[in-house]
Parts: structure tokens; C-alpha cells; sequence
């Protein structure tokens, strides 16, 4: 029997919707001090179908309804077993390790800020200026990202950024209770007029475990 594992919370957490990815009950499990919510099937096809983007979607509606209540350790989807007694081995692994995250985290979120520039680069007949109008783009996003960075302290008790396509996302770790005030903070930058920013959250603190669950 195939698990679909949404998360791992502290052993009080309750979900409301018992409904997972593809109409699958969420069910959940405790093992040393922590929970562990899953969706069960006979074969993980059933959550692997077309489009997966509305997986995705189902999937985390049920962390985030977690997460309103409390920390939550997300795992990325999908993240498959092949039974109960996996899942048990995994626990009895990774529960301890589990549990000092959950208090550590407990009153944390992380808010995400993606960087983009306004056109995508182009591929130049010319190698050198290709390499050097990529390095321009480099160079103002970090430069920016460094100034929201600055912006953000001392609200971000930790902050963490990586590159992507024709842009940069940066991750900071705030305080539940200083999200609108770090919103209303970011509301202040000005952003050069090449670049984009599209700040969400708050979302549980994936881009901080330093480890994958």
C-alpha cells in the first residue's frame, strides 16, 4: 500500500479536511512525539496523473491548513513510501530530529521574494557579450538582494537565497507574528526599474531545515 506524506507536525495538530490529492483521505499517524499526515492508496499512480499541477495545488492546501495552526515539517511532493512499515522505519530515524525542529521553528514562517528581470536574456552572436550582459544581471540582483536584505534586518532572524532562470529568490525566517510588519516594510523598496518583485508567504520554513525530510 503506497503513502503520500504531506508532513510532519507536533502531536496536537488537528486537520479539519480530510480530503488529500485526487479525493485520497488524509489520515494521521503518531510516532514519538510527532505526527505524521499521509494519504494511502493501492498504487501512487493515482496522485501521479495529469495535470500534476492540480496535485500539487491539493497537496499543499492540506499543509497550508496545517501549517494556519502551527509549525508544520513539509515534505515536497510527492513524496512516496511503500508502506506503513516504512514509514515507521523513517520515524524511528528521523523523529527526534523531527521534534527539534518543530520547537525551534515553532513560531517561525518563511516569506519568499523572487527577483526576476523585466526581459529574458538573449543569446548573443557574440560570446563575450553575452558573459558580460550576464554578469550585469548578476550583479544588480545581488546588489538589490543585498538592500532587502538590509531592509529586512532586523525582521529576518535568517535569510537565504538562490538563483534561478533570469532571476534570484531569496527566503527570509520571520516571526509569525511580524508578518505584516515585514510586508508593510517591503512595501518601502523601490525596485530598479529592470527587476521584478513578487513577495508571498507566510509559508512554512522549507528553504531553513538544511536537510530534506
Amino acid at each position: 500500500m503506497a503513502l503520500l506524506l504531506y508532513c510532519v507536525a507536533d502531536s496536537v495538530a488537528q486537520l479539519n479536511s480530510q480530503t488529500g490529492v485526487r479525493g485520497s483521505t488524509v489520515s494521521a499517524s503518531e510516532h514519538s512525539g510527532v505526527k505524521v499526515f499521509y494519504s494511502e492508496n493501492t498504487t501512487p499512480e493515482v496522485w501521479l496523473r495529469e495535470p500534476l499541477r492540480s496535485s500539487a495545488r491539493q497537496f499543499h492546501g492540506v499543509q497550508q491548513e496545517l501549517f494556519r495552526a502551527g509549525a508544520i515539517i513539509p515534505f515536497r511532493f510527492p513524496t512516496i513510501l511503500e508502506s506503513c512499515d516504512q514509514l515507521r522505519e523513517h520515524l524511528d530515524l528521523r523523529s527526534t530530529e523531527y521534534k527539534s525542529l518543530l520547537r525551534r521553528f515553532a513560531n517561525s514562517v518563511q516569506m519568499d521574494l523572487a527577483l526576476t528581470h523585466a526581459t529574458a536574456l538573449q543569446a548573443s552572436s557574440s560570446g563575450s557579450d553575452y558573459l558580460r550582459e550576464r554578469q550585469t544581471r548578476s550583479r544588480l540582483l545581488n546588489h538589490f538582494a543585498a538592500d532587502l536584505h538590509g531592509l529586512a534586518t532586523p525582521l529576518a532572524k535568517d535569510w537565504r537565497q538562490r538563483s534561478v532562470a533570469n532571476g534570484l529568490r531569496c527566503f527570509a525566517l520571520v516571526e509569525r507574528e511580524q508578518v505584516h510588519e515585514f510586508n508593510e516594510k517591503m512595501k518601502t523598496v523601490y525596485a530598479p526599474a529592470e527587476l521584478s518583485v513578487r513577495i508571498s508567504g507566510p509559508w512554512p520554513v522549507a528553504e531553513f531545515l538544511d536537510f530534506s525530510p
